[in-house]
């Protein structure tokens, strides 16, 4: 199993378990309209994940930002052990720098399993 799949696994036990619902909900946006689910949009094209629930939130900057970070990046920099870098993985996603902010997680995947 790579290092962003067993990720992806415990994000989706992590975020079923103390959010249920919150996901399916996005799941759908994702699924309409790019054929997959919101933690593989999450781990493979983070703005475009950012982008739906800027949609959902009707251009609500601050709520979408808020949201984001409650229901994803919070989550996810909790299990990597890096809650430090939720400003600066926002940053990269909101400014489209999908390749960088997979870089950063590699980076921390490496660090945390080593």
């Amino acid at each position: 199993m790579t290092e962003l799949s067993a990720l992806k696994k415990r994000l989706v036990e992590y975020l079923t378990t103390r959010s249920p619902g919150v996901v399916e909900l996005f799941n759908i946006y994702c699924n309409l309209m790019y054929k997959t689910d919101c933690v593989t949009l999450l781990l493979t094209e983070p703005s475009k994940l950012y982008n739906i629930i800027l949609r959902h939130y009707r251009g609500d900057v601050a709520s979408a930002d808020y949201a984001f970070t409650l229901v994803f990046l919070g989550p996810l920099t909790l299990i990597l052990e890096r809650p430090n870098i939720t400003q600066e993985l926002l940053d990269l996603v909101k400014t489209g720098r999908d390749r960088e902010f997979l870089e950063v997680l590699t980076t921390y995947i490496k660090s945390s399993a080593g």
